[in-house]
């Protein structure tokens, strides 16, 4: 179901000196420069967020969620765009608008009744917590969101921002805290002297560009990098093919919309990114010997256009799979992007042949050194790719982890591969994943019934 946000919510206009999310994106993104490679998602706790009632994941560097459809793939993806987008837009209407899939109302878990008995309740909550990692220091950072069925009113009961130590334990007094019934802001040249904000504000504190500098250094640290995070939802049926004008953007859109004047100012400013898009594309889909942007002076919007098989091909009717792949060879290359991406469901469109190539560019995207490096989460339900990666995983050194996500009376539960069975007691698996050279371990897998789609 497409994200609509209107008739579930009513809020109130925020203070004056509200900056919009593309303006704190521009703040975050020299901020994000300095440490982009060393902050990480490290762990998410979900609560009553859609079909995750109660789901803890542990993320590496590179994660793939596989399982089959409606078994709760993208609800992950969206409680980590959420937090992201809760915790920097202007108010949690804006967070929980497009991309997030669904109603406002239709985020928080639906009782047995399902969405009716969810109406006719007085109040429902969720909550999402994030440990962020850079280097050895921790980050906890945790938003409760509650909502009034019978107005839609959208409002803040809980929020959590604190350092931790090694065993995991705040260090220090927290820089955002319930107490009672409000928010404590603290400062770090006063922390016994909070600034307290009442619960069932129609945006979170964390959100909030003033807070920053010196004072709120953890806050403002804390922002930039979620509004860093990108969880794509490739749209290559429209969105990727419509026409756009040049434009500053400094990302392909969530939806790919921005993917021509992404490459066009790339092409400008950094060329040599340019051209490993161009020649990744060319590694990925060998039958393209070239790739360009143009810029219609009559109608002053841009064209990308590749040259297949001799033949030049618009954007416009380019295949769906060559769309989805050149956005993953340009998301690769972005110079301005945060430091945490998501896709969904790479291999649609993809020819199977194409699988393995993909799932090493994801790979080196995850492990690459420096600027480039990315923490990558996907969802698929390919045994293909799921294969590939188990194989690059079993040649290279890497952070990576496989989790099969399954239904459960409704719910979503989340299981490594590792405990998604008895796979290890299997003696003749276990043999299987030590062969390199098996080209179907994983696909094998489904077939004996010992892990789910």
């Amino acid at each position: 179901m497409e994200a609509m946000c209107g008739g579930y919510n009513v809020t109130s206009p925020r203070g004056a000196g509200r900056t919009s999310r593309r303006s704190i994106e521009a703040a975050a993104a020299s901020a994000t420069r300095l440490h982009r490679g060393m902050t990480m998602l490290k762990r998410l706790h979900v609560q009553s967020f859609k079909s995750l009632s109660d789901v803890v994941i542990d993320f590496p560097r590179l994660t793939v969620l596989f399982g089959p459809n409606a078994a709760g793939k993208s609800n992950v993806l969206d409680a980590v765009q959420a937090l992201s987008r809760l915790g920097t837009e202007r108010t949690l209407a804006d967070g929980l608008a497009e991309p997030i899939r669904g109603y406002p109302i239709e985020a928080f878990a639906f009782p047995p009744g399902g969405l009716p008995e969810l109406l006719s309740a007085r109040e429902a909550r969720f909550s999402l917590e994030a440990d962020l990692s850079e280097g050895r220091d921790i980050i906890r950072y945790r938003l409760g969101i509650m909502i009034e069925p019978g107005s839609g009113r959208l409002g803040v009961h809980d929020e959590y921002l604190s350092q931790l130590n090694s065993r995991g334990e705040p260090k220090g007094r927290a820089a955002l805290e319930k107490v009672g019934a409000q928010i404590h802001i603290r400062r770090k040249s006063k922390p016994a002297h909070p600034r307290q904000e009442n619960i069932g504000l129609n945006h979170s504190i964390l959100s909030d560009p003033r807070l920053g500098g010196i004072e709120y250094r953890a806050i403002e640290k804390t922002r930039n990098e979620l509004a860093g995070w990108r969880v794509y939802y490739l749209d290559p049926r429209v969105a990727m093919r419509s026409a756009r004008p040049p434009e500053a953007v400094d990302d392909i859109g969530l939806l790919g919309e921005s993917l021509a004047p992404f490459l066009y100012r790339l092409r400008a400013e950094e060329p040599k990114r340019y051209q490993s898009v161009q020649r990744t594309l060319r590694t990925l889909i060998p039958s393209i010997t070239s790739m360009g942007v143009d810029l219609d002076p009559k109608r002053g919007t841009l064209d990308i256009h590749v040259v297949q098989d001799g033949i030049d091909y618009s954007s416009r009717i380019l295949s769906e799979g060559t769309l989805r792949v050149l956005a993953l060879a340009a998301i690769a290359a972005n110079p301005w992007g945060g430091s945490l991406i998501g896709f969904e469901e790479p291999e649609n469109g993809v020819h199977p042949q194409r699988l393995e190539l993909i799932a090493t560019l994801l790979w080196n995207l995850a492990h690459a050194e420096g600027e480039r490096q990315k923490q990558v989460l996907v969802t698929t339900h390919s045994p293909v790719f799921c294969d590939a990666l188990l194989r690059i995983h079993e040649q290279r050194e890497g952070e990576f982890s496989l989790l099969n996500v399954r239904r459960d009376e409704g719910k979503s539960i989340v299981i490594p591969f590792d405990s998604a069975g008895p796979l290890f007691r299997d003696k003749d698996i276990s043999s299987a994943l030590e062969d390199a050279n098996d080209d179907g371990v994983f696909e094998k897998l489904l077939r004996r019934g010992l892990i789910d789609a």
